[in-house]
């Protein structure tokens, strides 16, 4: 008789076992961890969690806690993720650990402002924020012209914002909204006002919230007021647009230098991948790399220091 088979079977029998063993056990500890682990998490988080609350709200969306939480959580997976992957073919080396667990967390944390991993929600919510702010200065002549003409044909201040608010879409009609909801609540119409220029923080809004306060307690003509604002505001814009025109020749170069590496690795790694894949194979190629992206961030910040002009 052969036992061959037989202990082989048995073998299998006490691996499957052990394995199975050591599996429930890694449930246990993970059962047991989750709850700590997630409590840290939040307690670590809950500022960041907290600003990005007050962020949506301001732009009158909708997010539950969880889903910001879960957000942060994601990204930073993710991107700790491919770290992991982008140094999988570094060759063994005394600093082999060292560097991938550098890769993975600049990736997942993102400092200096990087955009990746842990900063890329707030990278997110700021981008939309502002896409907002844009939104709503575009949309301020019109409003301003509303108002203008309300006032002429008869309406008072309140009635024409009320206009405002049916006519144009959002953000202004939310913000106008939210305005006179306050004045409707008891909020004297200047402090709602006040409370709209500190939720925008613009200078246009700026000008129009002191003239409409400084004219209803002084006396005027609003509807001249917001007229010369208007044009204020319009002729505003024309100098930035010059300025964006003048400066557009540094823009394209600043965009260029930055792009221009990455353009001329995939060209040599499409010429010849074999002798590109040292960079991401050895220790030296890391080193590089780790020099040219610091010089980039670093070349990129000055050229944009350089052509950003405030008007």
């Amino acid at each position: 008789m052969d036992l061959f088979p037989l202990i082989w079977d048995f073998r299998t029998s006490v691996r499957l076992v052990a394995l199975s063993f050591s599996a429930l056990a890694w449930a246990w500890v993970g059962w047991n961890l989750a709850p700590i682990l997630w409590r840290g998490w939040q307690n670590s988080t809950n500022g960041y969690v907290d600003w990005m609350m007050v962020e949506f709200d301001r732009m009158f969306i909708e997010v539950p806690r969880w889903t910001c939480t879960a957000s942060i959580a994601v990204s930073v997976t993710l991107f700790g993720a491919l770290g992991f992957l982008l140094t999988s073919g570094i060759p063994w080396s005394p600093g082999y650990h060292v560097i991938r667990a550098l890769v993975v967390g600049l990736l997942a944390v993102g400092p200096f402002g990087m955009p990746t991993g842990f900063n890329l929600p707030r990278f997110v919510v700021a981008q939309m924020w502002e896409k907002r702010i844009l939104d709503f200065e575009d949309q301020m002549l019109d409003a301003l012209a509303f108002m203008s003409n309300g006032l002429k044909s008869g309406l008072s201040l309140l009635q024409s914002m009320d206009m405002v608010r049916e006519e144009l879409p959002n953000p202004i009609s939310q913000e106008f909204a939210l305005t006179l909801n306050e004045q409707r609540l008891g909020v004297p119409l200047e402090d709602a006002l006040l409370n709209l220029e500190k939720r925008i923080g613009t200078e246009d809004i700026q000008i129009v919230v002191t003239s409409i306060n400084i004219l209803r307690q002084s006396g005027g003509n609003l509807a001249e007021t917001f007229d010369t604002v208007a044009n204020t505001i319009r002729e505003r814009k024309k100098v930035e647009g010059k300025v964006r025109s003048l400066t557009a020749q540094g823009v394209a170069q600043g965009v260029i230098i930055v792009c221009m590496p990455f353009v001329l690795a995939f060209a040599l790694w499409t010429m010849d991948p074999v002798l590109i894949s040292r960079l991401w194979t050895t220790a030296l190629g890391w080193a590089l790399i780790f020099l040219m992206l610091t010089l980039q961030v670093i070349g990129g910040t000055m050229i944009r220091r350089i052509v950003k002009v405030q008007v």
